[in-house]
């Protein structure tokens, strides 16, 4: 990010579409649950972050079967991160330059990816 400003734009967007498209997240977690939104989208942007600094798209898919088997284990299913990734994706494009956004949407298309493999790799145990 290129300002805590525009960082802040962008959580507060994130946050925002995720809770329009799924009401019941918030008549389920309230405003707590928006703040551990932010939170968790704030981890995917420090850790996009790291791997752009380290050139390395692997560091990030580690994070994401890291984050998998968090959630898992709490009973949750790879959809929810999915389905975060693929809305960063058009919002990451407004507000990073286009070198980073290249290697951001790299990063959230693998762990997408990852995810898909990882949930296979499950069905079949």
């Amino acid at each position: 990010m290129s300002t805590t400003i525009r960082a802040d734009e962008l959580l507060d967007n994130i946050v925002e579409d995720i809770f329009d498209a799924y009401p019941s997240l918030y008549e389920r977690y309230g405003e707590n649950g928006k703040i551990r939104t932010r939170e968790d989208n704030q981890h995917h942007l420090n850790y996009l972050q790291t791997a752009y600094e380290a050139d390395d798209i692997q560091l990030f898919n580690d994070y994401t079967l890291w984050l998998y088997e968090l959630l898992s284990a709490r009973g949750m299913n790879e959809k929810i991160i999915i389905d975060n990734y693929v809305r960063l994706i058009p919002l990451l494009e407004v507000y990073v330059d286009k070198k980073k956004y290249a290697f951001f949407k790299a990063c959230l298309e693998e762990g997408i990816q990852v995810l898909h493999a990882e949930k296979n790799k499950d069905e079949d145990n």
